[in-house]
C-alpha cells in the first residue's frame, strides 16, 4: 500500500511536471511567433521609411538641378536668351514638380503598402497567440481532469487501506 501511495505521488508529480513543461513550451512558442512577427513588422516599416527618404532625396537632387540649369541661363547673354531661359526654367520647374509629385506619391504608396503589411503581421501574430493560448487551455484542462481522476482513485483507495488496516467500514 505505501508503494501504492508512492505510485500515486510520483504520478501527480509527473502530471504537475508535464503541465508545467507544456506550460512553458506554449509560453515560448508564442513568445518565438510574436517576436518573428513583430521582426517582420518592423523591417516592413524600416523599408517603408527608406524608400521614403530615398525618393525626398531624389526630389531634392530634381529641384536642385533644375535651380543650377536656371542659374546658367540667366547668365548668359540675357539679352538673346532672356526669353528661352524663362521658358526653359518654367518647363524644368514644372517637370520638377511632376516629379515631385510622382515621387510623393510613390512614398506615400509605399508607406501605406508597409502600414497594411504591419497591420497584416500584427493580426497574424494575434491570431497564432491566440490559437496557442487556446492549445494550452486545452491541455491544462485535459491535465486538471487526469490529476483530478487520479487524486480521487489515490482517495479512495487510501481509505479503502485504512478501513482493511483498522478494521472500519
Amino acid at each position: 500500500m505505501i508503494q501504492d501511495n508512492n505510485n500515486l505521488e510520483d504520478q501527480v508529480n509527473d502530471a504537475t511536471d508535464h503541465i508545467e513543461d507544456t506550460t512553458n513550451e506554449a509560453t515560448d512558442t508564442i513568445n518565438e511567433k510574436a517576436s518573428a512577427l513583430k521582426d517582420n513588422a518592423s523591417e516592413a516599416l524600416d523599408a517603408a521609411k527608406e524608400k521614403a527618404n530615398e525618393l525626398a532625396g531624389e526630389a531634392k537632387e530634381v529641384l536642385s538641378n533644375v535651380k543650377d540649369k536656371a542659374t546658367e541661363f540667366i547668365n548668359e547673354d540675357a539679352k538673346e536668351l532672356y526669353g528661352n531661359a524663362k521658358e526653359k526654367a518654367t518647363e524644368f520647374a514644372d517637370a520638377a514638380k511632376e516629379k515631385a509629385a510622382d515621387l510623393t506619391e510613390d512614398a506615400k504608396e509605399t508607406y501605406e503598402e508597409a502600414k497594411v503589411k504591419a497591420k497584416e503581421f500584427a493580426n497574424e501574430a494575434g491570431e497564432k497567440i491566440s490559437e496557442f493560448a487556446d492549445v494550452a487551455e486545452d491541455k491544462i484542462d485535459e491535465l486538471t481532469e487526469e490529476v483530478k481522476e487520479t487524486y480521487t482513485e489515490a482517495k479512495e483507495k487510501t481509505k479503502g487501506f485504512f478501513s482493511k488496516l483498522f478494521g472500519k467500514k
